[in-house]
């Protein structure tokens, strides 16, 4: 892959080759700088010179953002000469994300080999633990095991995992936790378009929430990757609708369709300069369903019309700048074929390509009631591959899965090209995803850029560490530890009270959550010097609404604290230990800078009590 990695660091050359080009040509008449033309206003040195660095930079950003999107054209154009290669068994295979249960990953591993299957992924009952939480000596050990079921093929299995933050989190501590993605949407300010002041500040503090995202995803996918981990199943695209939404809920970053789109984005962004193939998820949009397609089939009764001015915008947008991978849900929508669940339906599969998006689709688990409970697992695989599913995930039974898409396609039920369309894009993606995590492209973990496309540092005597040098945008954020804590405390938001009030003068007494929440709380108060055990009620809420105590706070989703009568109420989005060291500051009298990124009750999106 040498060759390959080093003809793509050539083309920031050949751009900023032509790009320097067209600056000469601009500068003056007849190729000569300096003079102007009849109808051109002269340019000096320094004028052309600050121009020529910033269309440098230009390209600097271009080349790190086109790697960082999806596979390039070498990729996919190996891949089509090694899928052309294959079987029709070997396809099959190529198209199929097993799981296994239990610890031992030595079975997987074998049927990884043998069907040549995409690889597998990892649910949290395939954890390793011990008496410290994750042993993570133990799951590297099983991850590696499972990469060598395709050590003898140039196309590396996929290894992946819900890795969301929050409640959706397989691999937990000692990696480092993070709240609820509905975090990031809380640390995302409103707005104010009829207050340039106003509106100069929340635009700075958006780019700021900007880098935190991009930086919270890059450090959660670079200790995964450090593990073995190749992808990881998020984020969440999909835009909530509040308290009717009983599945995303704090997995959504908010319900406003623009904030999703844009933490969406650079939240992928993020998992990719982390080393991670990421998946925006779950087209057509399962935050304004009021079913869970883990026990039934939600039915979207919306308009075509509604859709594409709400949930399709974040997957529009992101199909625009290029993204590896789109989850299709298991969700009905009349409006595009009724009666079918879009992972099933030609008609969602072309909604989302007529959006823009050419790489992989994969679908949600094959194995959901959604599913199941209709299809026949292994008929279920052929009928999702039929309507453009590139990558099935989780089929009940794989070999069941593989056997029937290679019946379909011997008897002409499939059309073959069409699995090979699937193999050569899942292919791509795997070859892409090595390169990024081994630094051979122009972005993502270890990469270097061309010494002539590295920021010149501000002097000879300049001290500025290397990783600015090899990324113009460095996180501000040395360690995950600091982003995440930086997170939780952006997040907080005040819902009802007065703002920075000493809640905690007289101590806290705390109900609620679970003992493992109600013990780091403890830890938080009195390391900020509370007294636990007598004052103010301190009633912390999970996911169902809970009335009583002084200080209502809600941990994960917001909209439970519509049902708490307590006069002072809180929004947490996390159990970390970090969440509740903000809890604890605001409690003492720190302010809570965070705002609602869905409605609570009758406080809209936007609304802080601070």
């Amino acid at each position: 892959m040498t060759s390959a990695g080093t003809s793509r660091r050539r083309l920031p050359y050949i751009a900023l080759a032509l790009s320097a080009s067209l600056l000469l040509s601009s500068c003056g008449s007849d190729g000569d700088p300096g003079q102007g033309g009849a109808d051109e206003p002269e340019v000096s040195a320094e004028e052309a010179a600050a121009a020529a660095e910033q269309e440098r930079l230009e390209q600097v950003e271009a080349a790190q953002e086109a790697a960082l999107s999806a596979p390039s054209e070498e990729h996919r154009e190996r891949a089509a000469e090694i899928v052309e290669e294959y079987s029709t068994e070997e396809l099959a295979g190529a198209v199929l994300v097993g799981e296994f249960a239990g610890t031992d990953a030595t079975q997987m591993a074998g049927m990884i080999q043998e069907l040549n299957l995409a690889g597998s992924i990892i649910m949290g009952g395939n954890v390793p633990r011990n008496d410290l939480g994750v042993d993570t000596t133990a799951l590297a050990a099983e991850l590696e095991t499972l990469a060598g079921g395709s050590a003898d093929r140039e196309v590396p299995a996929m290894i992946g995992v819900d890795q969301e933050g929050g409640l959706v989190t397989r691999v937990g501590a000692p990696l480092t936790e993070w709240p609820a993605p509905m975090a990031y949407g809380a640390a995302q300010p409103a707005q104010d378009e009829n207050d340039d002041d106003d509106q100069a500040d929340s635009q700075e503090a958006s780019q700021d929430d900007a880098e935190l995202t991009r930086s919270g995803h890059r450090f959660l996918a670079a200790e995964l990757a450090e593990l073995g981990f190749t992808a990881s199943f998020a984020p969440n695209g999909d835009v909530t609708v509040g308290a009717s939404d009983p599945t995303i809920g704090s997995r959504s970053f908010g319900s406003a369709a623009e904030d999703v789109s844009e933490l969406a984005l650079n939240s992928i962004r993020g998992l990719a300069e982390g080393g991670l193939s990421g998946a925006i998820k779950h087209f057509p949009g399962h935050g304004s369903v009021t079913e869970d397609s883990h026990q039934t089939l939600p039915v979207q009764s919306a308009s075509l019309e509604e859709l594409r001015s709400r949930d399709w915008v974040p997957f529009e947008q992101a199909a625009e700048a290029g993204v590896p991978m789109v989850m299709m849900g298991h969700i009905e929508v009349p409006a595009l074929e009724e009666g079918m669940p879009s992972s099933l339906s030609a008609a969602a599969y072309s909604e989302l390509r007529d959006l823009g998006h050419d790489g992989v689709v994969v679908t949600d688990a094959l194995n959901m009631g959604a599913i199941v409970q209709g299809y026949g697992g292994d008929q279920a695989a052929v009928m999702a591959l039929q309507a453009g599913a590139d990558l099935l995930l989780m089929p009940a039974d794989v070999r069941g899965a593989h056997a029937g898409i290679v019946a379909a396609v011997e008897s002409g039920e499939i059309e073959r090209s069409r699995l090979v369309e699937a193999a050569e894009r899942v292919s791509a993606l795997a070859l892409w995803q090595a390169d990024l995590a081994a630094g051979e492209l122009a972005a993502g973990p270890g990469a270097e850029l061309p010494e002539e496309l590295q920021p010149e540092p501000a002097d000879a005597d300049s001290t500025e560490d290397a990783d600015s040098t090899e990324n113009p945008d460095a996180a501000e954020y040395e360690t995950a530890t600091e982003a995440a804590a930086a997170l939780s405390r952006s997040a907080i938001t005040l819902v009802s009270g007065q703002c920075e009030a000493n809640l905690a003068e007289e101590g806290i007494v705390i109900v609620g959550g679970n003992e493992q929440d109600r013990a780091r709380l403890t830890a938080a108060a009195q390391a900020q010097g509370i007294t636990v055990g007598t004052g103010a009620v301190v009633n912390l809420i999970g996911e169902s609404s809970a009335a009583g105590g002084d200080i209502a706070v809600a941990l994960d989703r917001p909209e439970v604290l519509t049902g708490a009568d307590a006069p002072t109420q809180i929004a947490l989005y996390g159990r970390t230990q970090e969440s509740f060291q903000a809890l604890a500051e605001v409690l003492a009298g720190e302010e809570a800078p965070g705002q609602l990124p869905v409605a609570v009750g009758e406080q809209e999106v936007g609304y802080s009590s601070c």
